[in-house]
């Protein structure tokens, strides 16, 4: 049998028997948390960490004694906070700017750490929000273009990844992140040259009720700037770090790859044309063809692709490859 861990082939193309003996040693196969992802250091992001059943009051206190804590933000959130005899139950926890950066991450894992021994806890009301830097795509508006094209065709293969150890999404996801693949296909359907025509990100019209948040996207901008922001909203509400760092991995290389030479612009354009989105229900489906293709497509390296299905395919649940 073939070292996944090294294999430089498409996995899309590996045989039955291979796949099959993959998704076998994938059950077994852990996450590891890295001290860097080797991105360019230039790319910025953040997180929204929601989690309930601690009152904020102590968050706010043991955040205090850390002076690394000191850009953090702990405050409510509607979706996860409640009030007891006037104290605040839930909330949210928000980053300052990040980079990929071991002391970013070191951070990061000691922030959630905290959140753990407060016995903070993430459930079905929260989720895990990603703002990645606008100028990650600079200043063409063809790359966004790219981007939601290549995000509408695997959107059912996304979500499911970002639902983290979970099968299911969280209960209340269609009202605060909901899938864009159907509204950008009636828009493109219905609007001549939409796309096409597109000078501004915010035209897509998707905010914070969608799986994507263009307005804080406020202009086009190879330079980095607070709050100039594309927001990631799908992810379904955790405190573990190695689906954290490996969600914001995927969601940086996706980004990355529209704006690489290996982007086909021929394949992904016949894939957008031909979509017929599925309805949200199917989400919870596995699609290992399209999964595979996803990986293929976006990641250079072997292990990125394997610790993607990893989080694809969720525990106990059988692969059937046809």
């Amino acid at each position: 049998m073939k070292d996944y861990l090294s294999y430089t082939g498409d996995f899309s193309k590996l045989s039955k028997k291979d796949l099959e003996y993959l998704f076998i040693l994938l059950k077994d196969y852990k996450l590891k948390y890295q001290e860097s992802l080797g991105l360019d250091e230039n790319i910025s992001f953040g997180v929204e960490l929601e989690f309930e059943d601690v009152l904020l009051y102590y968050v706010k206190k043991e955040f205090s004694k850390y002076p690394s804590f000191s850009s953090w933000i702990v405050h409510d959130d509607e979706s996860c906070s409640y009030n007891i005899d006037g104290f605040s139950v839930g909330g949210e926890v928000s980053s300052p700017i990040l980079h990929d950066a071991s002391i970013d991450w070191k951070i990061l894992s000691h922030v959630l750490l905290t959140l753990q021994k407060l016995k903070a806890h993430p459930t079905d009301q929260t989720s895990l929000h990603v703002h990645v830097g606008s100028h990650i795509f600079g200043e063409d508006i063809k790359n966004v273009i790219r981007f939601v094209k290549v995000w509408c065709i695997f959107e059912h293969v996304i979500f499911k990844f970002a639902y983290g150890k979970s099968s299911e999404a969280r209960p209340n996801i269609l009202y605060f992140a909901h899938p864009i693949s159907d509204a950008l296909k009636l828009k493109c359907k219905f609007i001549p040259g939409f796309l096409e025509n597109m000078i501004i990100p915010k035209e897509l019209g998707f905010d914070k009720k969608w799986a994507i948040n263009f307005k804080n996207y406020h202009y086009l901008s190879s330079e980095e700037e607070v709050n100039n922001t594309i927001e990631f909203r799908i992810a379904n509400g955790t405190l573990d770090r190695t689906i954290i760092q490996n969600t914001i991995h995927f969601y940086l290389k996706l980004m990355l790859y529209v704006m690489s030479d290996e982007y086909d612009e021929e394949l992904i354009n016949r894939l957008f044309l031909r979509l017929k989105p599925k309805s949200f229900e199917q989400f919870e489906g596995i699609y290992i063809k399209d999964a595979l293709k996803l990986v293929d497509l976006i990641f250079e390296e072997s292990v990125d692709k394997i610790n993607f299905l990893k989080q694809y395919v969720k525990k106990d649940e059988n692969v059937f490859i046809r």
